[in-house]
């Protein structure tokens, strides 16, 4: 333990220190890939779910201290087609260490493919490729009736030959209610520093958040309601776009875009619900206002934001779906497939002994 917190202490007084992550702005950072949900179950969720999901082996990707003895010898292997040909895949498993603690290892990569490379004139030159990957080693303990956790992070890009590296750390921790169905997490995200950058000049901060949140069941209702909130450690992250054509006055005059207290307070809510149709079947349901609000198009509706799914399970494998809206033209799949190797292990010992 005296070494586990000697490492948390190294990536919070790092080079990008936390101090000097708080003063940055969206869309000024590096590896953002980080905040895209890595699997089915994150994106039904809404993006962003810090105390459910305990039996995934995917839950140490949203918060290292989900990961318990539920997901014991599960592989899960995650797959996202997204826009022009990017694709992005997700690998994880989750086995006992020292008896009662969780070991999890994590393989993140996202592909976006060839893309066309022009000069100033707009001459086409060829293609080139770009990556980005995450390896993670996630660690949990629990101390009933508390957990926690860490996820320990190398990270990869790869731009048309120009590479950067970096080192990241996730705290976590739930509470589980020793009598009830209710659990309260909080995870500490991408807190480190660069290895190395793209370019000499180039200098920015990783993905940093901090998200609370909990996950109640009430008592004889198929229903697990979750809130989860993010970006705590900044109270305002409304972006007001300068290019918007604002209302005119009765005298002609432009009237500037006003940041009510509400819309702060939205953006940071992530909400979802889960229906219980049984042990082997349940739906998910999220709601993201961040997306929703930022991903908008002045004068048009839709569901931006919004998300569903279903999770199916049987005795070996476990099949995850979900959908999630990010604009008005169509929304992205998620698929999530998981193995639980003990039992298939089991399976096949039966089958050599008869």
């Amino acid at each position: 333990m005296r070494y586990f917190f000697i490492v948390i202490i190294f990536f919070l007084t790092g080079p990008l220190s936390l101090s000097s992550t708080l003063a940055q702005v969206g869309g000024r950072q590096t590896f953002e890939f980080l905040r895209v949900p890595t699997d089915a179950g994150a994106a039904g969720w809404g993006g962003a779910n810090v105390s459910t999901g305990q039996s995934d082996a995917n839950a140490f990707w949203r918060n290292p201290a989900l990961m318990s003895d539920s997901a014991f010898g599960q592989g899960t292997f995650s797959y996202i087609p997204w826009h022009a040909d990017i694709h992005n895949f997700t690998l994880a498993y989750v086995s006992p260490f020292r008896k009662k603690n969780a070991l999890g290892l994590g393989l993140y990569l996202l592909n976006y493919g060839k893309i066309p490379e022009t000069d100033a004139t707009g001459q086409l030159l060829g293609t080139f490729q770009a990556s980005d990957f995450a390896f993670n080693v996630a660690y949990s303990f629990a101390q009933a009736p508390f957990r926690f956790g860490a996820n320990f992070k190398f990270l990869g890009s790869q731009l048309a030959g120009f590479n950067a590296y970096a080192l990241a750390l996730d705290l976590g921790a739930t509470f589980q209610h020793p009598r009830q169905d209710f659990t309260l997490g909080l995870v500490i995200k991408n807190a480190g520093f660069a290895l190395r950058r793209h370019t000499s000049d180039a200098s920015a901060p990783l993905p940093f958040d901090v998200q609370i949140g909990t996950s109640f069941k009430p008592l004889f209702m198929p229903l697990r309601f979750s809130a989860t909130l993010h970006h705590l450690y900044r109270w305002d992250i409304v972006y007001l776009d300068p290019n918007r054509q604002t209302q005119l006055d009765p005298n002609g005059n432009p009237v500037p875009d006003e940041k009510t207290f509400f819309d702060k307070l939205a953006r940071h809510f992530v909400l979802s619900a889960e229906l219980l149709l049984s042990k082997a079947f349940q739906i998910n349901v999220g709601y993201n206002h961040l997306i929703n609000r930022e991903m908008r198009i002045e004068g048009l509706g839709g569901l931006r934001g919004l998300s569903f799914g279903f999770d199916l399970r049987t005795r070996l494998f476990a099949l995850g779906f979900a959908r999630g809206t990010y604009h008005l033209g169509e929304g992205r799949n998620f698929f999530t497939l998981r193995i639980n190797t003990r039992a298939l292990h089991k399976q096949n010992i039966r089958r050599i002994n008869k």
